[in-house]
């Protein structure tokens, strides 16, 4: 069973935590080759997105590609010791409400400095049109409700630092993991009336190329904002929250299958080229597309093998569904 983060116990949310620290001092399993910067285990998954990102975001192979990813990411936390599945960030719960009160996303469990995810980074000025100077990359949209924007401050990941980044570099190059929270945004992008939208996606196709730049996108722009780790679409793998984000991305995913899944289990498409709607470089991914996710993480798997959560690779459910 997948829980819901806030349903877990004091304990079992610092015993996930302590799992994921401990990818962070296990050491790298990755090519010098591939990912020339990555130093533990923790940086060979964020190895794995950089290298893919383009290949998996934007196109039909999204959603599969992700929950291969996730998967193979919970059988590493569990030899470190985590006994349970990724726990997923209900979005809704969190998502401020139609009259701007943010208190609700500020205040969530998730983001607690003792047994959640750490809180906000510190203050950093600067906007869209006149970023502050220094910066490792100059951000790519504006976001009005930016908040911070520097390095994580609070426990108990103050300080964390990705060892390969920003954008889609993989050699050394150790930099501090940075959020800027946007509540606004996440709401807007991730909340309750978004998420009502999935349930009008009568096919996947619709489906995919609806959600993937709203729902999905939210929780990175909320959480990211206009300078943080979880706006960049390489290395937002560094943040821990990406985690238990894309935990909910995928429960998203089994929600809108179950509703039909007779049909929907066999339902896939979108380009295998991003952004390739109109199939003018490419085909759309199929049942039998190959899904590969990396040198660093080596599995290898067809579409058609992870459409259902409790066959084939998988066995497991979640909590609740949409």
């Amino acid at each position: 069973m997948v829980a819901v983060t806030r349903s877990l116990s004091i304990k079992e949310r610092d015993q996930y935590i302590k799992a994921q620290k401990c990818l962070m001092e296990k050491p790298a399993q990755s090519s010098t080759t591939d990912v020339p910067g990555a130093r533990s285990r923790w940086d060979d998954f964020l190895g794995t997105h950089i290298i893919n990102a383009d290949d998996v975001h934007f196109t039909g192979g999204f959603y599969p590609s992700h929950r291969l990813l996730m998967y193979s990411y919970e059988q590493e936390l569990q030899i470190c010791g985590w006994k349970g599945g990724i726990p997923y960030w209900d979005w809704t719960l969190d998502a401020a409400d139609p009259d701007n009160d943010t208190s609700v996303f500020a205040n969530s469990p998730i983001l607690d400095n003792k047994h959640g995810f750490s809180g906000n980074g510190a203050w950093m000025p600067g906007n869209f049109s006149k970023p502050e100077s220094g910066l490792p990359a100059n951000p790519s949209w504006d976001v009005p409700d930016r908040s911070r924007g520097n390095c994580i401050k609070s426990r108990p990941f103050a300080g964390l630092k990705s060892n390969t980044g920003p954008g889609n570099g993989t050699t050394y190059n150790p930099n501090c993991i940075r959020r800027d929270f946007a509540p606004l945004r996440f709401r807007d992008m991730s909340g309750l009336a978004a998420v009502e939208d999935w349930k009008q996606q009568v096919d996947f196709g619709h489906f995919d190329r609806l959600m993937q730049s709203t729902t999905h996108s939210g929780g990175h722009w909320g959480v990211g904002g206009l300078y943080g780790t979880m706006t960049d679409k390489w290395q937002s793998p560094a943040d821990p929250l990406f985690w238990v984000h894309h935990a909910n991305v995928d429960r998203f995913w089994w929600s809108w299958q179950a509703r039909d899944l007779k049909k929907r289990e066999k339902d896939i498409s979108g380009p295998l080229v991003n952004f390739d709607y109109n199939n003018e470089a490419a085909d759309n991914v199929t049942l039998n597309h190959g899904i590969f996710i990396g040198e660093t993480v080596k599995l290898k798997a067809k579409t058609k093998d992870v459409m259902h959560i409790k066959n084939g690779l998988f066995c497991y459910e979640y909590e609740e569904i949409y």
